[in-house]
């Protein structure tokens, strides 16, 4: 009885642990932007998605799988929520207190237009999901759902 309390105790405390207990900060795209194309020896793998794009939350786990296998290398993901910044309490909080998000959330502040979009990478239709893997000037950008295999093989290419 004892070892099924203290699994259960441990199997609780991972699962907490994993997820995302304080609402993300707000950061403009521009500065989003700005840190990821800053010279430095990290990757930056920036996930665009929202708690309403299905595609979006089914490849989740896959983002979730990166920091375990480049822990020794410096690669860090970044999930861009594209909700309402109204919906962030009533939505996205909720969202990651009951999902496993094992990584920095931000709540994407965008202007209005589109224009910023064209930034990010011109060939992007302004669907999501979509994801940017960047890297001292290089940078590889994908338009809709995504896997880690997919992800491993830019992020290696990177290394």
């Amino acid at each position: 009885m004892f070892k099924l309390i203290m699994t259960l105790f441990l199997v609780t405390f991972f699962l907490a642990a994993h997820g995302q207990t304080k609402a993300p900060g707000d950061v403009p795209v521009a500065h989003l932007q700005k840190r990821v194309e800053s010279a430095s020896d990290t990757i930056f793998v920036v996930n665009f998605w929202a708690t309403w794009c299905q595609p979006c939350v089914k490849e989740i786990p896959e983002f979730n799988k990166i920091p375990l296998t480049y822990k020794n290398h410096p690669v860090k993901v970044i999930m861009a929520n594209l909700d309402f910044p109204n919906q962030k309490e009533s939505r996205v909080v909720p969202f990651l207190k009951n999902n496993i998000v094992t990584h920095e959330v931000v709540m994407t502040i965008t202007p209005r237009g589109g224009e910023w979009i064209d930034e990010i990478d011109s060939s992007w239709s302004g669907a999501i999901p979509a994801t940017v893997i960047w890297h001292k000037g290089k940078k590889y950008f994908h338009e809709g759902e995504t896997n880690y295999e997919q992800m491993k093989e830019w992020i290696d290419r990177l290394l």
